[in-house]
Order: C-alpha cells, then structure tokens, then sequence
C-alpha cells in the first residue's frame, strides 16, 4: 500500500491559528503521510501515536545501536553506541548540542536507562509534594497583585508562577529567575520545523550561558549542600555510579526547558479554551470534583506540544504500513488527542470524559518524568483561576510555531 504525500502546511497562519480542522482531514484521510518538505512520515491516528511512543522499533535516537548508519550531505557515517547523534542542521551550534547532550529526551538504550534511574531517585514525587505550599502561597501572591486590573496572563501570572516554581525544585535564587526565563525562551525555538539563523545564534549564546551559570551552581552545591534537586543530583548514585556534571547540567536544562515552558503554554491555551465555553467558572467548577480531570481534558484538548520526531530502529510495520529502519516519522499528539475514534466528541471539552489517557504525556521510556509535578502544579493553577471570573480583553496570537503550540500573550481581566 503506497503511502500518500500530503503537506502539514506549518507556515500558514490560519493553520498555526487552528491546526485541527486540517489534522483531522489528514487523520480521516490516511493514518500516516509523507511530507517532502519537511522530509518526515507523520502518523495521525491515536492508536499509531500510542504504539510510537512505547514500543522499541523507534527511538528518539539511534546512538545506541552499533553499525547504525546515517545519512547526513549525501555521505553514509557509522553511529557508534558512543556517538552523540547530531543534527546536521546548526551542527557547528557545540553549545546547543552540548546542552542536549545527556537529555533524556535524546537517549536510548543503557545510558537512557541508567540516567534516568538516577534522575528519578533525585526526582521523588514526596520532594515535589512538599512544594505544594510554595505552590498555593506563589499563586495566590501573584493574583492578589493583580486582581482588578487587565493583565497578561502569561507574562505576569504564567511565567513567573512556573519559573518560581521549577526554581524552587532546583534551588536558583529567585534573583536569576529573569535569566532562566531568557534562557529557556531562546533555547527552546530550536525544536520548531523552521529555525532562523536568528533564532540558533541566539539559542548557542543562551546554551553557552546556561551550561556556565548551571556549572558554577553546581559547584558551590557541592561545597555547600542545600534541600534542592541541584544538591541532590551531585549526590545520587547507583552501585558506585554519580552522574556527571554533564549529565546534570542538561538535566537541569531539560527540566527548566520542558516543565516551564510545557507549564506556561498549557496555562495559556487552557485558560483562552475556558473563557470560550461560554459558561461561567462556577458551571465549570460544578462539572468536576477533581481538579486533575480538568488539567487532563485541557491538555488533550489543546496540547502544548503538538508533535515529537521519532526513528525508525527496524523495519516495522505500522498503520498498516512498512516503515524502514532509519526513516524519520513525526508522532502528531494533537491530531491523536482529537482521534474520534479514542475520544467522543473530541472537537468539545468535557470535564466529565471518562478517557483521559491522551497522548501529551508521552509513553513507554519516554514517559515523562516531571509528570508529578506538573499535575500538581496546574491543578493549584486552575483552581485559582476557577475562583476567579476572568474576562477576555482581546482575541491572542499565536508565537507563530506548530510543535510548541502557545500565545504571544492573553490579555484578561479580573
């Protein structure tokens, strides 16, 4: 069965404004699509989505497997277990790569399993618990502040709440709070389709400053421990075994990168799909007991992430399908989040929908492992805002980019 070619057309604006009308006519129209252009198979269907993200015929990499061979300015090069694998776009970009390193997004195999056992044992759901005070206490400041004026939900709620919070966690003074925040918005635009020279120029710069700030942290953890998952990554070990300072300093990036921007986004494009209910909050509040179904539903409803590129490690077939060993194919968490075939009624927000199980959390060894602390700290979030009766001053834009999907800015009032 050949494979059809379609285009996700992810430089139009009225897509970027609302990708699920075409999503879902690709997703009726063939469970998986090949698009020249940007040089992937996306697969569409919930149930492909799914089987992607937790079987071990793909990857996120294939730096774990001996004799791999890629493709990169039409020369075939070996991939050693030992070898970073890079993208040959921006590859000269060294801080970059270099952050990204020893994320756990980009590993497989051993070392995959390894880094995040280690992580993991740093990373316990009781030390993200004993934030949630800090949590209640942060949000409730920044509302109080607030309240009774038109604001921005996501530059003066959003971002600070999120970077206090993940700041907190870390043990970063709230002084650099600002430079995290700068940091992450420049690093993180180099995971869209298209990147401007601009754009990597300034994620390079703001690596190389993160990698230093995040190295000198760490050393004065060492000298001078404290209750932070900075001093507890140097000290975790499993028979013998520390992680490195490479190894830590780009699991700090990916925890600042992935939680708050993820935590930002999600505020933002949960917030503007409530305010188009037209209900008030109190209906809203009356539908659930439990915050967390309304965190679920509107995550599924309008993911922050909307895609993930994955590696085929063996001819596989899927979707009916065959996929061969070394193909790229890009994973579509939005379009599966709205499979009608998964969930009624997907286009309509349901608080009460009894199949919560959607795809933005990833699944399998990719599953993602600040979850914990992620329900936790939006359900504060939205119960906060459900106390509230916000009111939208103006329609937002969107930052113009498809994989991590979020507004410009949302200006409300309370």
């Amino acid at each position: 069965m050949n494979i059809p070619e379609l285009h996700l057309p992810t430089e139009n604006k009225e897509f970027i404004k609302n990708p699920y009308v075409k999503m879902a006519e690709f997703r009726e129209s063939t469970p998986v699509f090949w698009d020249e252009i940007n040089d992937l198979f996306f697969f569409t269907r919930y149930k492909d989505v799914r089987s992607i993200q937790s079987t071990k015929s793909f990857g996120t990499t294939f730096n774990h497997i001996d004799g791999f061979e890629e493709t990169i300015n039409n020369q075939v090069i070996p991939i050693t277990s030992t070898a970073y694998k890079r993208s040959d776009q921006f590859g000269t970009y060294e801080n970059f790569w270099k952050s990204e390193e020893f994320s756990l997004l980009n590993l497989e195999g051993q070392l995959h399993k390894e880094l995040r056992g280690l992580v993991a044992k740093a990373f316990l759901p009781r030390s993200v618990q004993q934030l949630l005070p800090f949590m209640e206490e942060t949000s409730n400041k920044l509302f109080n502040n607030l309240k009774g004026t038109e604001f921005d939900m996501l530059k003066d709620y959003a971002q600070p709440y999120s970077v206090s919070i993940i700041g907190k966690l870390l043990g970063v003074p709230e002084s650099d709070h600002l430079e995290f925040l700068d940091w992450s918005h420049k690093i993180v635009k180099m995971y869209d389709f298209e990147v401007s020279d601009e754009n990597a120029n300034n994620a390079e710069e703001a690596a190389k400053q993160f990698i230093e700030y995040t190295q000198n942290l760490l050393d004065k953890r060492r000298k001078d421990p404290q209750d932070d998952m900075i001093t507890r990554l140097s000290q975790v070990s499993e028979d013998n075994n520390f992680l490195t300072d490479d190894q830590i300093i780009c699991t700090v990036i990916l925890l600042l990168n992935a939680g708050h921007e993820a935590t930002v986004n999600t505020l933002g494009n949960g917030l503007h799909a409530l305010l188009t209910l037209n209900k008030s909050f109190e209906e809203i509040k009356n539908e659930t007991e439990d915050i967390n179904d309304v965190v679920e539903e509107l995550i599924r409803y309008d993911s922050p992430l909307q895609f993930f590129q994955r590696y085929a490690l063996e001819d596989t077939e899927i979707g009916g399908h065959n996929i061969s060993k070394g193909s790229k194919v890009a994973i579509l968490l939005g379009s599966a989040n709205r499979d009608p075939r998964v969930f009624e009624q997907p286009d309509q927000i349901n608080f009460r929908r009894e199949m919560k199980d959607h795809s933005s959390w990833g699944g399998g060894i990719h599953f993602c492992i600040g979850t914990h602390l992620a329900k936790l700290e939006l359900g504060v979030s939205f119960n906060h805002i459900l106390q509230e009766q916000f009111s939208l001053i103006e329609e937002p834009s969107r930052t113009g980019a498809f994989g991590i999907r979020g507004f410009k800015n949302l200006l409300v009032s309370a």
